[in-house]
């Protein structure tokens, strides 16, 4: 075959644009779910792709995909605030900040939120969430390449022989 399967030329992803989880954004109502979709998971183009190119690149998933040990399941956000002194310069738009925090949603309405007050502690907030996000890519690849598989009425093998 001759490729890099972990480059593979065959996997185009839609929506490139990748929105940190910190990052909040809106929709004009008109533009539909449709686009809200493209933002919120990679949707991998598989429908012309070989049933022996889809294996290898599950086979390649599989072996290669290993949960990071410093993987954070939370948002990194950065923030600005206001004090509400009046005679602050935070009342003529320069606001104090920026502040980093962790947050993470826990279930409905508890959300664990912390500040990161050194640099290492931030820089090891970006590199966790970027770990979650990286492997839970992978996951989502690895999700849609099996149900494509499913699709075509092949047998998904639990362990291979």
């Amino acid at each position: 075959w001759g490729c890099d399967l972990r480059q593979p030329f065959w996997f185009q992803a839609v929506g490139q644009i990748r929105i940190r989880r910190a990052d909040s954004f809106s929709f004009p109502r008109a533009a539909g779910l449709d686009i809200l979709a493209q933002y919120l998971a990679k949707v991998f183009q598989l429908r012309r792709t070989s049933t022996l190119a889809l294996r290898q690149r599950r086979d390649w998933l599989l072996r290669s995909t290993r949960i990071p040990r410093d993987l954070l399941r939370a948002s990194f956000v950065e923030r600005f605030t206001t004090c509400g002194k009046p005679n602050c310069c935070c009342t003529r738009g320069q606001r104090h900040g920026p502040f980093y925090y962790l947050a993470a949603g826990l279930k409905a309405g508890n959300v664990r939120k912390f500040l990161l007050k050194t640099s290492a502690q931030q820089a090891a907030a970006r590199h966790g969430v970027g770990a979650y996000q990286d492997f839970w890519d992978q996951l989502e690849e690895l999700s849609q390449i099996n149900a494509e598989l499913v699709r075509r009425q092949e047998v998904l093998d639990p362990e291979p022989a």
